[in-house]
């Protein structure tokens, strides 16, 4: 994956002439170009994790402060670890023309399917495309790093090709995002150079930059805008190419080769070094994430503490420690390393506070606290619909509430009904009832429904009951007796209800109850014979 060059014997002598005659974070000066300066060095000489390395130096042309250049930055893992982080930034607005472009870089999952968002823990596809915008091959040393959202590097790639003229090459690597990466809007940083800086390479053009986001819950294509590249820097003379050492950076000394470049034969390059120590005897950082963001009783709860970190160099996290402040016994998990994962449901709703206590390999621990809101979720709708739609006076009226609705993990089990008629409240577990009016009216019917969780939702509606009685030879209950009532009662001839010919037995294809007004169980000529007789009468 990483090829290593072989170095020149100049940059050998010169970091040892660094370490004999200088401190080695304070850096020197070199001269690759007449007239071009440029100087690096680090705010202290030793760093522990997660604290922030300050490079930073000064360029001068011909004695004035330089600009409308680029500033390549490679930063070398003690070895024989491959490459630290490559960075070419620029200063001021280099116009090139340069020698190859970025086009493109993207991410993928372990499937293959494009995503602009990786879960820590989890492996995900860098690649990186590269074309040759000149008329004769040109060799390149390409590089990729992988930031975390703290601007930790989590992996450095190199490839090296030879591309034909206005031709390209790509490449795709494989990365392990640790569970110990900063979560949030992250970076990944492509360049190309003519050759491994230390190794007498010059930036072939400015970096391209891609943002992705680190996630504690999930990996995929969420939409993630592409931000602009950061600016460049515009102060002339200045630069500030810093890093951030990850949760867990390998102890020793770290060597940084910076090179300014403001033309095709115009270039100085300077050296410095740190060292990493290691952070034995460091308390581990808890840290937890849970999901849903919005959690709901009696629904299950994950919680992740994927983001804490050991601190100490070659640490583990031994044990996980829940107190999940509802009264229930502590949920403790522990291994080599122990497994950062549990669930929990909360059975009311309430607000908590859960505590995770994690301690390492050495003993040392810590501790920190998250407060829960756990909410009653969606809760139910209440809705109903009646028949006869057009109600009389006396009429038994069937009310049904079943297009009501449960709340998130609950079952409807009350229905109180009012019908504002003065006979009071109606509290029943099924979703029909019935209900007769004695007095002709508008009345507004009222509906409040409960879930198994006491949540409650209401409704109500305007029911017209009509002002006169239904009289047995309306069959459609329309308040008048008319020719639609003597077409139902013909077509119902000659049929009969259930139980007629048999116990048991079904009632006729064209049976209507509602002809049955004689309560003969059929109908017969005699109940024509009566509808039709009152054609025309108003009930």
């Amino acid at each position: 994956m990483y090829k290593k060059g072989k170095m020149h014997v100049l940059f050998l002598v010169l970091l040892a002439i660094t370490a004999f005659e200088l401190s080695s974070w304070q850096g020197f000066i070199t001269m690759g170009s007449p007239g071009l300066t440029l100087s690096v060095a680090t705010d202290k000489p030793t760093y522990v994790l997660r604290q922030k390395v300050a490079i930073n130096g000064s360029i001068t042309l011909d004695g004035s402060p330089a600009t409308d250049l680029v500033v390549a930055q490679q930063v070398k893992s003690p070895s024989p670890y491959p490459p630290y982080s490559f960075r070419t930034l620029s200063l001021g607005n280099p116009s090139g023309p340069w020698s190859v472009n970025i086009t493109s870089i993207a991410i993928k999952d372990g499937s293959g399917n494009p995503i602009d968002t990786i879960k820590a823990g989890s492996q995900m596809k860098v690649s990186m495309r590269v074309d040759n915008l000149q008329g004769n091959s040109v060799y390149i040393f390409a590089t990729v790093t992988v930031y975390d959202a703290n601007m930790a590097s989590i992996g450095t790639y190199v490839w090296t090709a030879s591309i034909d003229p206005m031709q390209s090459s790509a490449s795709t690597f494989q990365i392990d995002v640790p569970k110990s990466a900063v979560s949030g809007r992250a970076l990944i940083v492509g360049c190309v150079y003519s050759n491994e800086l230390d190794n007498g390479g010059l930036p072939y053009c400015p970096e391209k930059v891609f943002y992705y986001c680190i996630s504690r819950t999930q990996t995929g294509l969420l939409g993630l805008a592409q931000f602009p590249p950061p600016p460049p820097q515009n102060t002339p003379g200045v630069y500030d190419a810093s890093i951030r050492l990850p949760t867990n950076p390998r102890p020793g000394q770290y060597a940084v080769y910076v090179l300014a470049q403001s033309g095709p034969a115009t270039f100085s390059s300077a050296t410095t070094s740190f060292q990493v120590q290691s952070a034995n005897g460091v308390p581990p950082q808890a840290s937890f994430a849970y999901w849903p963001i919005t959690p709901t009783v009696n629904h299950t709860v994950d919680f992740d503490a994927s983001s804490s970190t050991p601190e100490g160099y070659s640490d583990i996290i031994t044990r996980y420690d829940w107190n999940f402040g509802d009264g229930s016994p502590h949920v403790i998990k522990t291994g080599s390393p122990a497994d950062p994962t549990t669930s929990h449901v909360f059975a009311q709703a309430l607000n908590y506070t859960v505590t995770l206590n994690v301690t390492d390999n050495e003993g040392l621990w810590c501790t920190t606290s998250k407060q829960i809101t756990i909410g009653l979720g969606y809760g139910p709708t209440a809705n109903f619909t009646w028949i006869p739609s057009n109600a009389l006076l006396n009429e038994t009226v069937t009310f049904d509430a079943s297009l009501s609705t449960p709340g998130d993990y609950s079952t409807l089990v009350n229905y109180v009904w009012n019908f504002s008629d003065g006979t009071g409240i109606f509290n029943v577990s099924t979703p029909q009832t019935t209900h007769s009016f004695t007095q002709p009216a508008n009345y507004t019917v009222m509906l409040t429904v409960w879930d198994s969780v006491n949540r409650t939702a209401s409704t109500s509606k305007i029911i017209q009951i009509m002002n006169f009685t239904l009289k047995i030879y309306d069959l459609n209950h329309n308040g008048r007796i008319d020719g639609t009532d003597i077409a139902m009662v013909s077509w119902s001839f000659g049929s009969y209800g259930p139980d007629y010919l048999y116990p048991g037995s079904p009632p006729h294809p064209r049976w209507n109850p509602d002809a049955d007004f004689l309560g003969q169980n059929r109908i017969t000529g005699t109940n024509v014979a009566l509808v039709a007789r009152h054609f025309g009468e108003d009930p």
